[in-house]
Parts: structure tokens; sequence; C-alpha cells
């Protein structure tokens, strides 16, 4: 079984599209800043790439809007500020259709609370803190500078695990939206006090690695069409 090595990060995005294992396992990349190792799974072929060309990838599962959302966010990559409070985060992903074909142009609506669980109206201090709306390039692929959100009570008792909010829409493809929540977090399912939110969906579950210039993690999001 042959390795690729060092592959360009957009590239193995792409590769781990393809690839009906590496769905599953995105998480698994971004151990650091820079170029990275990955290993095939068995029964891909050779060169661990044309034999996934007839995979499928599932569409990203919906979640609860929330109360916090609002139109008009601002076009941008970078929803935390230089000054944003918080642990820094790059979000890096692929948005694809159902057959895993990279879809360019699609619009990722982002917002999220600050490291406290604090959510900010768009016209009350900063404008539209911590929310914007960003594009995928050409080859599917979209970049999230950010900082970690924090956990929030719902009630005295019940908390919500940290997340950040995407709605997803490409032309021809049914818009998604859903939450985007972190590995090791307390708070998933069964503790999460919302109970008919999605902590519990592996696939929105995102391993964050310490990178030179903060935390790093992937996340593949593919849309049903229409």
């Amino acid at each position: 079984m042959s390795r690729i090595h060092l592959l360009d990060r957009r590239d193995a995005l792409r590769w781990i599209a393809r690839t009906s294992a590496g769905l599953a396992g995105l998480h698994l990349l971004g151990a650091c800043d820079g170029a990275e190792t990955l290993e095939p799974d068995a029964g891909h072929g050779s060169d661990g790439i044309d034999a996934a060309s007839n995979a499928a990838c599932p569409a990203t599962q919906g979640d609860v809007l929330g109360p916090y959302y609002r139109s008009g966010a601002p076009s941008r990559m970078t929803i935390a500020s230089p000054t944003e409070p918080g642990d820094r985060v790059v979000l890096e992903g692929l948005v694809t259709g159902p057959d895993c074909a990279p879809l360019a142009g699609a619009t990722l609506d982002i917002w999220q609370a600050d490291k406290d669980g604090t959510y900010y109206e768009p016209n009350a201090g900063e404008p539209f803190r911590l929310r914007g709306v960003l594009t995928t390039a050409d080859d599917g692929t979209w970049r999230l500078d950010t900082i970690r959100p924090g956990n929030y009570k719902l009630t005295a008792t019940l908390w919500r695990p940290a997340h950040i909010h995407f709605t997803v829409s490409a032309p021809g493809f049914k818009p998604v939206t859903t939450q985007i929540y972190f590995e090791g977090d307390p708070y998933l399912q069964p503790n999460d006090g919302c109970s008919g939110c999605g902590s519990d969906d592996p696939g929105r579950i995102v391993r964050l690695v310490a990178g030179m210039s903060g935390l790093r993690g992937e996340l593949p999001l593919a849309l049903a069409r229409a």
C-alpha cells in the first residue's frame, strides 16, 4: 500500500471528501500547521485516489436555528477581530454535493457566541461581531478565522456545548442550517441542555489541534440536490 506524502491542505481536503472513510475521519488532518502526511485506507487502490470516484457524500444534518441569527452579515472569512478575547481557531473544509463533487461559490452564513457564551446584536458595539458570510473557492474549499465560543447556560442546571452556527447554500441544492460542535466538550449529548439539538452527530463534531498560530480543525460539509 502506497503512502501519500506531504499533501497540500486543500488537496488533502479534496481527497478526503472523495473517500467514504475520509468523511468520518477528516479531523485526523491538521496535526500541525503546514503540510501533512496521509495514509489511504486499504481497498482504495494503489494510489488511494481514483478508486474512490464513486463515493457518496451524505448530506450534512440540520440542527436548531436558535434565536440569535441576524441577516446582513458582511462578507469575510475572519469573523473574530484581532482584539477579540479567546482562543484563536482556524476551521477549514470542503463543500460538496452528494456525489462528492466540490461546490464552487457555495455560501456559508456563520454566527457564534464569544468565549463566555454571549451573542451580540449586529449594531451593538462592533458591527456584526462574530458574524460573517463567506464563499467557497473554485475547488469548493473554505476557511474561517475565529475564536472558540464558550459554553452557556439555558437554565440554572442546563448547559449548551460550545458550537458555531452555519447555514450552507448553493444554487441547485437544498440549504442546510446546522451547528458545529467540538470534540471533548462535556456538554455534548447526552448532557446537552437542548434535547432537540444534534450534538451527538459525529459528522459535525470537530477535533481541534494545536498549530503554530492557534487551534485548527477540518470539517466536510455536503448538500443534497434540490
